[in-house]
């Protein structure tokens, strides 16, 4: 037998609560998650134009430790700058390991001395 149409049900002003069915399913899964692989590469850039690549790098999660001893100190002053950049758009950090070593390292990394 077809229903009566009802303006309140129509409009959802329903006096009566409606019967909601829920799904039970409380099985979790028991397989191991993978553990996240991380991954360290050094860099000794030779010039400026090196710092797309380590940028790349940071950027899909890989830390980088970079040595500056084979660059002029401007050119290493402007790739610090620009490394402080990437770093702090990926929420990332960079800290000073030695005089001209650094390590930029992306959010899921955390270093300690």
């Amino acid at each position: 037998m077809p229903q009566k149409f009802n303006f309140a049900n129509f409009f959802g002003v329903d006096d009566e609560p409606q019967k909601i069915q829920q799904s039970r399913n409380n099985v979790v899964p028991m397989a191991p998650k993978e553990p996240m692989k991380s991954e360290l590469v050094v860099s000794t850039p030779v010039n400026y134009s090196e710092t797309d690549e380590i940028a790349e790098k940071l950027m899909n999660g890989v830390a980088v430790i970079v040595k500056f001893n084979k660059l002029d100190a401007k050119s290493a002053a402007r790739m610090v700058d620009f490394l402080n950049g990437i770093v702090f758009a990926i929420n990332g950090s960079i800290t000073r390991l030695e005089q001209d070593i650094f390590i930029c390292t992306p959010a899921n990394f955390k270093v300690s001395k």
